[in-house]
Parts: C-alpha cells; structure tokens; sequence
C-alpha cells in the first residue's frame, strides 16, 4: 500500500483505488431539551421539547495516542454549551436553532465539520418530522 494526500491507494490489478478513510466523530444523541421554538404564537407561549442530535466530524488520532482531553472534542463542553443556548433562547425556526448549534460547535472546537439534527418531541413519532443540516469550516 502506498500512502498520498489524497487518502489510502491499493492496487488492484493494473487500476489503483482511491479509498478516502471515513472521518473519525464525535456525537452528542437524543439531547431532549425545553426550548422556545415555534412561529404560531401558542407555540411561543410554552416551551417544547426538542431532539437534538450533533456529530461533530474531527481527527481523534492525537487524543487516543496522548489519552488527554485537551486533543479532543470534549463532548460534556459541547453539551453545557447547547442545553444553555436551547433553554435560553427563542426562536420561530428548527432551522435558526440548528445552524445557532452548528455555528458554535464550528467555532469553538476543532470540528471541521457538523451535521445537527433537530426535531419537536411531539413529532419524533410516525411520521417524524424534522431537519437536518450540514456544515463546514471555512478556509
């Protein structure tokens, strides 16, 4: 095998195979959180819950060879983070709370990239309804 910056190659045959290796992740699941969401204004009236789930897209390789949590994502910061942010705001849109999420997350941390995942409790059942987006660092 030989090694380039494009990822792994292998050759097979007279062909050489571009194999990328999938990025290692760190994710927080199934975070269940009050939140001021809604555009109707019974909506705003009353907290709801809403799902949360976040992978956070980052290398880990220098974490699991040092063991320190300074060379990682540390999940527990992300999480104070968020419950904080989603208790304490408001917003009419998923969409607004999640690139709020995934905005943080790409500027506080080594994320090079984010996908958040927000849906209300109250349609977490059939069907389920929600959004989801996927975000980048820049430059």
């Amino acid at each position: 095998m030989r090694r380039s910056e494009c990822g792994r190659h292998r050759q097979v045959g007279v062909s050489t195979l571009n194999v990328k290796p999938k990025p290692d992740k760190v994710f927080v699941k199934n975070l269940v959180l009050p939140c001021s969401v809604g555009v109707y204004e019974e909506e705003q009236k009353t907290k709801q819950n809403v799902i949360i789930d976040i992978e956070i897209s980052c290398s880990l390789a220098a974490a699991g060879a040092s063991d320190e949590l300074e060379n990682t994502v540390d999940y527990a910061t992300v999480q104070e983070k968020i419950t904080h942010m989603v208790t304490t705001g408001q917003f009419k849109l998923l969409e607004t709370l999640a690139e709020n999420i995934a905005s943080w997350i790409l500027k506080n941390t080594s994320a090079s990239q984010v996908t958040v995942t927000v849906k209300k409790e109250k349609y977490a059942k059939q069907p389920i309804m929600g959004i989801e987006i996927t975000r980048d660092q820049l430059g």
